[in-house]
């Protein structure tokens, strides 16, 4: 159906424009997603007036108001930036009731949950390496964190799952010690990931940024006090127009931000992934 390809290849083009300002500029403009909020509804309502069939204006307004909850959860938890959440109330406006399969792909939850689902699979990866990569961009930097740090929790849960793995090595039969014995070995190696990652995390992406530099939605690692007085806290909305207006007017020449790594590509990966392929998490069952 033309009505469903028109508006995968305009999310495509959008998500792709998207992807390309949020990795130079660590931010994505408000007219991409909020054009995309509007072509999404627009073409609908229009659709809708043509076939006579309101469905397709009811179910846009459901994905974008389901898709606006979500959003505005992840943002205000921290998990991703105001760019972020626009940009999927847009995808949400576009396909709140998507049933177009190009290619055979498995459907077996509603497209905008397979969508966020799928999202968080893509961009978790790409974080990953995302991550990896900036870690061996500031080795030198990394491995001066490393020795300085003592790992305290990490040794005991190391310790932890040792005796876990000596345990049932002698309580149950083979195979199934191979398979627990695996399954906590790859849980202790995740360990050693998320503890690498937070340290290329604090290496990498806190940075001192000139005053006259910042964008809204910076997120600010500490309250800025002068004199006494909190003149700018750190919240996790960001900074707002009025909190950088206060930081020029009390000549705060420098602060400490912290630089979020640009999600947006998990977003083109993720939606591509779940156009080609459907629900991931069912793929092979």
């Amino acid at each position: 159906m033309l009505f469903w390809y028109f508006l995968i290849i305009v999310a495509i083009i959008w998500i792709l424009f998207a992807t390309i300002t949020d990795i130079k500029k660590r931010e994505v403009p408000d007219w991409l997603n909020y054009s995309l909020i509007v072509i999404g509804l627009g073409i609908r309502a229009i659709y809708s007036l043509i076939t006579k069939d309101f469905s397709y204006i009811l179910f846009g307004l459901i994905g974008f108001i389901a898709c606006f909850v979500f959003a505005n959860l992840m943002y205000y938890t921290k998990q991703w930036g105001g760019g972020d959440s626009k940009l999927l109330m847009g995808l949400g406006a576009m396909f709140g009731n998507y049933n177009l399969d190009i290619f055979d792909a498995v459907h077996k939850l509603p497209f905008i949950a397979t969508l966020i689902i799928n999202i968080f699979i893509a961009g978790t990866v790409y974080g990953i390496i995302y991550s990896l990569f900036l870690g061996a961009k500031n080795h030198i930097n990394v491995l001066a964190e490393i020795k300085k740090r003592k790992f305290n929790e990490l040794k005991i849960i190391s310790l932890i799952i040792l005796a876990l793995i000596i345990i049932i090595f002698f309580i149950f039969e083979r195979d199934i010690f191979y398979l627990i014995a695996l399954l906590l070995i790859a849980s202790l190696f995740a360990v050693f990931l998320l503890y690498l990652i937070k340290i290329i995390e604090d290496v990498s992406l806190y940075k001192f940024i000139q005053t006259n530099k910042l964008t809204e939605g910076d997120w600010l690692v500490n309250d800025i006090i002068k004199n006494n007085k909190i003149i700018c806290k750190a919240r996790n909305i960001g900074l707002t127009r009025q909190d950088i207006l206060n930081l020029k007017k009390n000549k705060i020449k420098k602060v400490l931000i912290k630089e979020g790594i640009p999600f947006v590509p998990g977003f083109l990966f993720g939606f591509i992934l779940t156009i080609v392929f459907g629900d991931l998490l069912f793929l092979f069952i």
